[in-house]
């Protein structure tokens, strides 16, 4: 990274490449809050009551999203009226840079990886490539999460809230590079998601499952101390794990737009530094270039004077400028046209099937998951549920209990014993016909 990446673009002076935490410690309530905030006389103040609803309205339409992921993940583990949704590596768009060596080199696409992830993928890069991080800012669920704990820190702490030293803060900022230069290349070689074990993520989404204990133990213990973290240090896995944040800040290197600072009227009163949620100096930048600012545009909310802090054109002298409300508004306008059209194309699924998938008149083991039943799977493949009894020792009643949860009880592993299991008796012709009544039924 370069020397920059502090986050400040002086004229005058060369500054640090990572941002320090050492003067952020106010709250975020208090940079809102304009009754003791410095005006000098004769500058113009920003209506307190408009900066207070840009601030509400972003983090209404962070919950929001929240909100509707949260629900997806709920409806996949537990559908209701035989409605499944996608699965959470559909709706994360880091699964496209994870699979995107199996697809140039023409091979299968990875386990758990859908079209959907390849279009939120895309949109992440664009939206980096022309608001910087703004996915992060506006959009990702995760970095809600975060927030919110972030919140409940500054009700505990206040204005005493911990500070992570310099000394600690700088080096760490630069593991997320670390984990995502890792995990990249080992998923490429092994040719599996391999960071669903330590995702925090994908321990969140499957909170209301067993399978949370059995097979994402390490992403519960990542995803506890990211948000026991953010109670302590705002966005805590974003600024020192996160690998899609990694990327972003890398792409977002060359965009166009970034928060300026007039500092002919800037009052000095430290509320864009105390608003930033990633700890980025405002005040002492001239143009904010760090790779860690997610464009958020929350200093420039919480700024009490005019035209001192706004989000418009790299350059200096640039008179282009957009109100954190219209980036915000073209940020979620272009999402949601991507992924509406792509939904009414077909190549943005929301939903998945309930039994495994018949091609051709052949039915397809791979399309085998773990949310479906031995019942489920003896229906579609016409395999009578006394051979999988047998072969598994799984008793009668268990016979319509998801299989993934039944997989740590009885031994087996559904992506290989089931699957395999399920392709050999296909193919010595134990199957009747599918969809045809099965024993007990």
């Amino acid at each position: 990274m370069t020397d920059d990446a502090r986050g400040v673009n002086d004229e005058t002076a060369e500054q640090p490449a990572v941002e320090s935490a050492s003067d952020v410690h106010a709250d975020h309530e208090a940079a809102a809050a304009v009754d003791a905030e410095p005006v000098t006389q004769g500058i113009e103040k920003n209506d307190p009551t408009v900066r207070r609803r840009a601030r509400t309205i972003r983090l209404t339409v962070l919950v929001a999203i929240l909100g509707l992921v949260t629900l997806n993940g709920y409806l996949h583990q537990h559908p209701i009226g035989g409605l499944r949704t996608v699965g959470v590596d559909a709706l994360c768009p880091f699964g496209g840079l994870e699979a995107l060596w199996s697809v140039i080199s023409g091979g299968p696409v990875l386990q758990h990886i859908a079209t959907s992830t390849f279009i939120l993928f895309g949109f992440a890069l664009l939206a980096a490539l022309v608001f910087r991080r703004v996915f992060c800012g506006y959009v990702c669920p995760l970095g809600t999460l975060q927030e919110l704990f972030g919140k409940i820190g500054h009700r505990i702490w206040g204005r005493k809230r911990p500070v992570v030293p310099e000394a600690v803060d700088r080096p760490a900022r630069y593991l997320k590079y670390v984990v995502l230069i890792v995990i990249t290349l080992w998923t490429w070689q092994a040719a599996t998601l391999v960071i669903r074990g330590f995702d925090p993520w994908v321990a969140y989404m499957h909170l209301s499952s067993g399978e949370v204990f059995a097979e994402f133990s390490l992403g519960l213990i990542v995803l506890g101390v990211s948000l026991v973290g953010s109670i302590v240090y705002d966005r805590f896995f974003c600024k020192y794990l996160c690998p899609m944040g990694a990327l972003l800040a890398i792409v977002s290197r060359i965009a166009p737009f970034a928060v300026r600072r007039n500092a002919t009227t800037c009052i000095s009163c430290s509320a864009c530094d105390k608003a930033c949620p990633v700890n980025i100096e405002v005040s002492s930048a001239s143009t904010v270039t760090s790779a860690e600012c997610i464009s958020c545009n929350e200093c420039v909310n919480a700024c009490p004077v005019a035209d001192t802090l706004v989000y418009g054109g790299r350059v200096a002298k640039s008179r282009l400028v957009l109100a954190p409300a219209h980036v915000m508004a073209y940020t979620l306008l272009v999402l949601g046209l991507v992924v509406g059209v792509t939904t009414v194309a077909g190549s943005f699924a929301w939903t998945m099937p309930s039994r495994p998938t018949v091609t051709d008149g052949q039915i397809d083991p791979e399309s085998i998951r773990g949310y479906m039943s031995f019942e489920d799977i003896a229906i579609a493949t016409g395999i009578p549920p006394s051979v999988f009894e047998q072969r598994f020792g799984i008793v009668p009643q268990d016979m319509t209990t998801p299989i993934k949860d039944l997989a740590p009880v009885y031994g087996f592993d559904v992506h290989t014993d089931v699957r395999d299991f399920v392709a050999e008796q296909l193919a010595a012709g134990a199957a009747m016909t599918p969809g045809t009544p099965t024993e007990g039924g």
